[in-house]
């Protein structure tokens, strides 16, 4: 989905001129760190009894393979969630349009194309394995690889949209 950047994660746009559409991808999330203690609590409660009643009968061992499996399964939705992590901002200046990639561990990439040889296509948009591109001068950039074929199509549109605005010539008025 797109939605617009909070103020203090902007895309650093200081050394362009002025920033005339922005735009944020992320992937959707189908829960909250808080959530995923709540599911980690939750499973302790109920397999730790269960534990404890193996233990009562002698079978101790399944006590130590249960722990781990709350554990393994804790981190992998943990790490799941920590995945999901990923932003892509784009903002069109004047001149430019900037993508900027955040991966979940933090590291940043940017790209830079210059707006008016800038194409927006999207591959195979009526497929699972839709893709929207940016291409330039033979360069290509697929963005928000995470969207829906559905997404793909709406992000497209809007910067299609933002580039025809910019694009627009502007009509003196009349005196």
């Amino acid at each position: 989905m797109t939605t617009m950047p909070d103020t203090d994660t902007d895309i650093d746009t200081a050394h362009c001129p002025g920033v005339l559409f922005e735009a944020e991808l992320r992937p959707n999330r189908s829960s909250t760190p808080a959530a995923l203690h709540r599911i980690g609590l939750i499973l302790s409660a109920v397999l730790v009894p269960a534990g404890l009643i193996f233990v009562y009968v002698g079978a101790w061992p399944v006590f130590g393979f249960l722990g781990l499996e709350i554990v393994a399964l804790y981190a992998l939705l943990h790490y799941n969630h920590r995945r999901t992590a990923m932003v892509e901002r784009i903002a069109l200046t004047d001149t430019d349009m900037i993508v900027e990639r955040i991966d979940p561990w933090g590291r940043r990439r940017s790209w830079s194309f210059r707006r008016h040889w800038l194409q927006v296509n999207v591959a195979h948009p009526d497929s699972s394995k839709s893709m929207l591109e940016l291409r330039s001068h033979g360069e290509t950039l697929t963005i928000g690889a995470f969207l829906t074929p559905s997404e793909h199509l709406a992000v497209a549109a809007d910067l299609r949209r933002a580039l025809r605005a910019v694009c627009a010539p502007l009509t003196p008025e009349p005196a």
